[in-house]
């Protein structure tokens, strides 16, 4: 398996996967997240075209199989938060038909690297509460839990 920066001839194999996840998340969650629409190729082209972000991919025989995106956030206007640089992990995307294979696992070590290229004191990501297969992950990965949202 490769990881690798994503480009733009990437974007079928990343909607594709958007797609899958975006079902997952409009069918546990319809008041948070819309299903998947064609609005979302110009958003993820931008994204990988964005400067000063990490948008990777994971190959596996020539197949884009998953897809990471993070940034780098430093604190400049809430004096009682650090200014301490904090890598944002946005997405962390397998291919269902690739989960549990240590694509995720690689996704997020080739994050930590360039976290750490870039100073970053901590790597933060939100999960939702209903994924537990990925709050699985993130724990074997040392993630812990840090805050909460809470909606009603």
């Amino acid at each position: 398996m490769e990881i690798r920066t994503a480009t733009e001839q990437d974007i079928d194999a990343i909607l594709e996967l958007n797609r899958q996840i975006g079902l997952i998340h409009f069918e546990h969650a319809p008041e948070v997240f819309c299903p998947p629409s064609p609005q979302e190729r110009d958003f993820l082209l931008n994204a990988i075209g964005s400067e000063g972000r990490l948008f990777c991919v994971a190959v596996l025989d020539a197949e884009v199989v998953g897809f990471l995106t993070a940034r780098i956030d430093i604190n400049e206007a809430i004096p009682f938060l650090t200014r301490l640089p904090i890598c944002r992990i946005g997405s962390v995307v397998v291919d269902e038909h690739h989960r549990s294979q240590g694509i995720g696992k690689a996704l997020i070590a080739h994050c930590d690297d360039w976290a750490k290229a870039r100073d970053a004191c901590q790597i933060r990501l939100e999960v939702m509460s209903f994924n537990e297969r990925a709050k699985s992950l993130y724990e074997t990965l040392g993630f812990k839990v840090q805050s909460q949202i809470m909606a009603r």
